[in-house]
C-alpha cells in the first residue's frame, strides 16, 4: 500500500481536474495615496499590483520615496541573502511587534538579534523537535473530536486555533502548574489581535523610535501574560534541573561562543515570540489545507490511503510522521496558495541594488510572497491546487522560489517544529474524517497573517 501511495502522489493529473481555490485578485491601476491607506487598513493583499503575478519588480513613489515591490525568486534574494545588511524590518512592523514581543528574535537586529540566534538554534535541531510528536498527536486527535461533535458545520479555523495552541503551550511549559491556564490563553489572544490591528496612524512614516499606542485593554493583557511567565522562569530557575521542554532547553541554552545564556527577559519575549509566530501561522496553513482537501476528493483519498500505510488506526510518532510525504506535500502547496505571511517589509539604511536596480536609503522593498508563489513565469497553472508539485521530481529548485518561512539569515528558527505538527494534525484529521465545503464564498484577507474571511466552515463525518 505504501508504494501505491507513493505513486498516487507522484502522478500529474491533468489542469482542468485539479480545484482552482478563492484567490486575492491584484489592482488592475494605481490608485491614490487616500486609497492606497484604506485598502491597507482593509487588507493589504488588496494593494498588491496584479502585474506582479508576470514579473519580478515594479518601483513606485510613496512619500518621497520609492517602493520597490518583488515577486521574482533572485530579487528575494537579493533583499534576504546577498544584501542582508542594507535592510532592515519596516519601521511599521517593528511598531507593531516590540510592544507586544520586546527585543526578541523576531524584532531583533545586529548583535543582539546574532547572540538570540546563536543560542537558540540548538533548541530546534531535529533530536529536540522528535520528542513533541506525541503532543502534536495528542492534538490531533482532540481537534478530530470537535470536528466530529459539531452539530452542522465546524468552524475549523478556531479548532485549528485550540489545536496549534494546546501544542505551543505543552511544549513551551510542559505540565507546568501556578499560573491560571484560562486567563493566560485569553490574554494571548488579545494580544494577537492587537497585532493584527492596523491603525490608520501605522500607515504614517514615523521614525522607529515613535511608540505606538497600545489599548488599556492589550496592556493588562500583557502584563498578565508577563507576570506568568516571570513566575515560571523563576520557580524552573530555582529547582536543580529546569526539564526538557522549551522553557527547560532556553534556560540551559548557552551561547556557544562565550558561553552567555540567555536573561530572564529574553526567555520571556522569546516564549511570547513562540506562541505568536507558532501558534497562530500554524493554525491559519492548516486551515486553508482543510479546506483545499474538502474540495479535493482524490487528495483525500491520497491522505487516507497513506495514513493507513504508515501507522495504521494509531497515531504517528517521529518517526512515521517523517514518512508521511503525501501530507507534507498537501501542507506545502496550501502554503503556496496562502502563504501565512503573505508580505513582508524590508526598509534599505544603506544605498544598495536588487539584483543591479539601484536603492536608497530610506526605500522601502515589499516582499510579495503570495505573487511569488502564484507567479505565472514560475509555476505550471499557478492558482490550482495540485500537491504534486512539491513531489521530489517536480518541486521548485530555487531555494527562493517557494518561501513560507521566509529566507536568509533571518528564515523562521521554528521551520521543522511547524512542519512535524502540521503534518501530523492533518493527515489524523484527514485519516479519521471525510471532509466536505459548508462554505459560501471564501476571501483570503491579511491579518498579520493571511486568513479566510468571516472563518472556514466545513462539513466533517466519521470515516
Amino acid at each position: 500500500m505504501a508504494s501505491a501511495t507513493s505513486a498516487l502522489s507522484r502522478a500529474v493529473r491533468p489542469p482542468d481536474a485539479l480545484f482552482e481555490p478563492a484567490a486575492s485578485r491584484g489592482l488592475d491601476a494605481p490608485v491614490s495615496l487616500i486609497e492606497t491607506a484604506r485598502l491597507m487598513r482593509a487588507n493589504p493583499m488588496a494593494i498588491l499590483p496584479e502585474a506582479l503575478f508576470d514579473t519580478p519588480r515594479l518601483t513606485g513613489p510613496y512619500l518621497g520615496r520609492k517602493v520597490h515591490e518583488i515577486a521574482g525568486p533572485e530579487h528575494m534574494q537579493s533583499v534576504l541573502q546577498d544584501n542582508v545588511q542594507a535592510w532592515r524590518k519596516s519601521p511599521l512592523i517593528l511598531r507593531m511587534l516590540t510592544p507586544i514581543l520586546g527585543d526578541s528574535i523576531l524584532t531583533a537586529h545586529g548583535e543582539s538579534w546574532k547572540r538570540q540566534r546563536r543560542i537558540l538554534q540548538p533548541a530546534f535541531a531535529r533530536r529536540r523537535i522528535e520528542p513533541f510528536a506525541s503532543l502534536m498527536a495528542r492534538a490531533g486527535l482532540n481537534a478530530v473530536e470537535r470536528l466530529l461533535a459539531s452539530d452542522g458545520p465546524a468552524e475549523v479555523h478556531g479548532v485549528m486555533n485550540d489545536a496549534t495552541f494546546q501544542v505551543i503551550e505543552q511544549a513551551l511549559f510542559g505540565e507546568a502548574d501556578g499560573f491560571d491556564r484560562g486567563e493566560v490563553r485569553a490574554a494571548i489572544e488579545v494580544l494577537l489581535e492587537e497585532i493584527g490591528r492596523m491603525r490608520l496612524s501605522d500607515l504614517v512614516p514615523w521614525p522607529e523610535w515613535t511608540p505606538r499606542y497600545m489599548t488599556w485593554r492589550a496592556r493588562k493583557a500583557r502584563g498578565i501574560f508577563r507576570a506568568a511567565a516571570d513566575s515560571q522562569i523563576a520557580r524552573r530557575r530555582a529547582q536543580d534541573e529546569p526539564g526538557e521542554d522549551f522553557l527547560g532547553l532556553l534556560l540551559n541554552a548557552r551561547d556557544a561562543d562565550t558561553g552567555a545564556a540567555l536573561s530572564d527577559r529574553d526567555i520571556r519575549d522569546t516564549l511570547m515570540t513562540f506562541i505568536a509566530a507558532g501558534h497562530e501561522t500554524t493554525a491559519i496553513a492548516l486551515t486553508w489545507a482543510l479546506y483545499l482537501v474538502a474540495n479535493d476528493p482524490v487528495c483525500q483519498d491520497a491522505l487516507r490511503a497513506e495514513a493507513d500505510a504508515v501507522y495504521g488506526a494509531g497515531e504517528p510518532d517521529a518517526e512515521q510522521s517523517a514518512r508521511l510525504v503525501y501530507a507534507r506535500q498537501v501542507i506545502e502547496e496550501a502554503m503556496r496558495l496562502y502563504p501565512p505571511a503573505p508580505i513582508l517589509a524590508r526598509r534599505a539604511v544603506a544605498d544598495t541594488d536588487i539584483c543591479g536596480h539601484p536603492v536608497r536609503k530610506g526605500d522601502v522593498a515589499l516582499l510579495a510572497f503570495y505573487c511569488l508563489h502564484r507567479h505565472r513565469t514560475l509555476w505550471a497553472h499557478p492558482d490550482r491546487f495540485d500537491p504534486d508539485r512539491f513531489s521530489p521530481e517536480r518541486r521548485p529548485r530555487h531555494p527562493y522560489q517557494f518561501m513560507p518561512f521566509g529566507g536568509g539569515p533571518r528564515a523562521c528558527i521554528g521551520t521543522r517544529f511547524a512542519m512535524q505538527e502540521a503534518v501530523i494534525v492533518l493527515s489524523l484529521i484527514a485519516s479519521r474524517t471525510r471532509i466536505t465545503p459548508a462554505h459560501g464564498e471564501v476571501e483570503p484577507v491579511m491579518q498579520v497573517t493571511l486568513r479566510p474571511k468571516g472563518g472556514m466552515p466545513l462539513r466533517f463525518e466519521a470515516r
